[in-house]
């Protein structure tokens, strides 16, 4: 489940073990993702299922660059969502992804201080 959550050595391989790449990815994943899950509370909150949609496809980008699976594909699946127009199932899927984001936040701070 936790390679679910952040698969370490898939991210490091997808960047040629260059650790302080790494480092830097899941710095700036751990300052934007915040931002852009507030924006996107904020679009939905708001009923703009357009912006909503955008913002989870840059979360779902996100993710995949950092190799948070399971936040990508809840990224993936409120995409979908809102290009269908359902609302309802992105606000749905935006909750599990911050039920999920505060343990991939553990662990990425974990392999960022452990070196």
């Amino acid at each position: 489940m936790t390679r679910d959550l952040f698969d370490t050595d898939q991210f490091l391989a997808s960047l040629a073990y260059d650790r302080e790449l790494a480092v830097e990815l899941i710095d700036a994943f751990l300052e934007d993702c915040p931002r852009r899950v507030a924006e996107l509370t904020k679009a939905l909150d708001g009923g703009d299922i357009v912006q909503g949609t955008k913002l989870a496809h840059s979360l779902k980008g996100m993710c995949g660059v950092v190799r948070a699976d399971v936040l990508g594909r809840l990224a993936l699946e409120m995409e979908h969502a809102g290009r269908n127009g359902n609302l309802e199932l992105v606000r749905d899927r935006l909750g599990m992804f911050t039920g999920n984001l505060d343990q991939v936040r553990d662990l990425m701070v974990l392999f960022r201080d452990n070196g």
